[in-house]
């Protein structure tokens, strides 16, 4: 397995996200780690996935394994009863009372596992088998899937190379069909690590042309062709909000636009992704513990961007077309005022209340430019609002759509992908605070409804009839928190997965 690449600060490197090997096995080999479930089923305690070989050693080492494991906490979900036998740690991963597991309940318990596996107690390099009775593909997937995400931590910015903690992972299973459900977990998580890190890189490394740049890397060689817009281009064009939030920074703002194209696909997905490098409020400045954490803002268009690559990478037949405004929200003598009034892409004008709300102006400008495309269905992904983050937390997305229908198809997607969202309606009353006494429609109305009152603004500048969703990811883009089953800390990719699962679904 390759080695972590040095990390050189003056050309930030994605592929510097090395996952471990993974492959099915058919026994415990010569692995340092087994993660196995526990659950109580009918009043008695059971193992999942604990086969003869572990029954074996554990019955070398003194006793039955469940006599053994009955010493930890059992069954309870999200707790990890560790046991120690010569040459093997074993991990059984509490899964509650239910035996029918769902997809991401393996997906948790495989990420705890291996959490639990790398542990700073943990020495040396671990070769780690999961063994949880994953029959199907969609159960290998989730369990792969798990593990990988688990694997892949906060990368920090040194000089110094570090080792890979894991060697390797096998699931124990035997279907040969599968491998293709590995494949595919594999370009998924690659994809998911691959915006964490983006996301995670402080913002002097990560101004709107470095990203523009790393961006054309990632995708060289790949099916999905890259235009970038720079701000000459932006003024020609005529894109009025990405310049005036960029217009306070040094560094000037871009606007991505991919294309992947396959051959013979009749569904057109558009896909729209914030790209704020730094969000400083501008002259409505945010408060100072808020600053520290404001790289994150570039969390959708990293979304957009991994998830363009990996529906092109799985060979997907559905066109997708994915746009990424850049800026750096700034203070200086050049920034937007609040009380300006700016021109948007479709000549729309728009009064800033507030030029904290820079992300829905930045995308007014993409989801207007991508009425031209006339796509089957537009979705835009963002860590827009503190009030979705009031709403629903911080491990719940905001959900908004056009119609009942496109927001069951993302509903339904998220719910492949194992992650969550939660659809909040636009209402009319919503809509009537949209118009500005000095120009077409203002920023932000008061404080209350504040994720639904932006949902009505870049609704706006969605085209009639057009198949919409907005996905708010202020929460759960970035955990505040401890590192949880398959989550790290800072940084999670939160949407990759599910914008993926809404390209295959409409691949058919």
């Amino acid at each position: 397995m390759a080695t972590q690449p040095l990390f050189d600060p003056t050309r930030f490197d994605p592929g510097r996200v090395v996952l471990p090997d993974i492959e099915l096995v058919r026994g415990l080999g010569k692995a340092t780690d087994v993660v196995i479930g526990v659950a109580e089923s009918n009043g008695r305690t059971t193992l999942v996935g604990a086969g003869s070989e572990l029954e074996s050693k554990a019955g070398k080492a003194g006793g039955a394994l469940l006599g053994l494991l009955n010493q930890g906490p059992g069954h309870a979900i999200d707790q990890v009863t560790e046991l120690n036998l010569p040459g093997l740690r074993v991990l059984a991963v509490g899964i509650g009372a239910d035996l029918d597991l769902q997809p991401e309940d393996l997906r948790r318990a495989a990420g705890l596992g291996v959490r639990r596996a790398l542990r700073a107690d943990a020495a040396g390099q671990r070769r780690i088998v999961i063994s949880l009775d994953a029959g199907t593909d969609a159960q290998v997937q989730a369990v792969a899937e798990g593990a990988l995400l688990a694997a892949d931590g906060f990368r920090k910015l040194t000089h110094r190379p570090a080792p890979p903690a894991i060697e390797s992972i096998g699931i124990v299973g035997s279907s040969r069909s599968s491998q293709q459900a590995l494949a595919t977990a594999r370009v998924t998580a690659q994809a998911v690590c691959t915006a964490r890190d983006w996301t995670n890189l402080p913002a002097n490394l990560l101004g709107p042309n470095d990203l523009a740049e790393q961006a054309r890397g990632y995708l060289k060689d790949t099916r999905v062709e890259i235009e970038v817009l720079d701000e000459r281009a932006l003024e020609k064009a005529g894109y009025g909000g990405i310049l005036a939030v960029g217009a306070g920074s040094a560094r000037p703002p871009r606007l991505l636009r991919l294309d992947y194209r396959p051959r013979g696909a009749n569904r057109h997905l558009v896909l729209i992704g914030k790209g704020i490098t730094y969000d400083s409020g501008g002259y409505n400045l945010k408060p100072a513990e808020s600053l520290k954490t404001m790289k994150c803002d570039m969390a959708g268009a990293a979304s957009v961007i991994v998830a363009t690559r990996a529906i092109a990478d799985l060979g997907l037949s559905v066109r997708v077309t994915a746009y990424a405004p850049l800026a750096e929200s700034m203070i200086s003598g050049s920034a937007y005022r609040p009380g300006d009034v700016l021109t948007i892409f479709d000549g729309t004008t728009v009064e800033n209340f507030d030029s904290d709300c820079e992300g829905r102006i930045v995308l007014a400008d993409a989801l207007a430019r991508a009425n031209a495309d006339q796509a089957d269905m537009v979705v835009d992904i963002a860590t827009l609002t503190g009030a979705c983050m009031v709403a629903l937390g911080t491990r719940v997305a905001g959900l908004m759509a056009s119609d009942d229908a496109a927001a069951d198809r993302l509903l339904d997607a998220a719910e492949t992908a194992g992650e969550e969202f939660w659809q909040l309606p636009i209402t009319e009353h919503v809509r009537s605070q949209l118009p500005s006494e000095v120009a077409d429609l203002r920023s932000k109305a008061d404080r209350y409804g504040g994720a639904l009152f932006a949902g009505a603004f870049l609704q706006h500048f969605v085209a009639d009839q057009t198949s919409w969703a907005h996905l708010d990811v202020a929460g759960p883009a970035w955990n505040r928190d401890t590192a949880h089953d398959y989550v790290p800390a800072q940084a999670t990719g939160m949407g990759v997965r599910t914008l993926i699962a809404l390209a295959a679904s409409m691949a058919g």
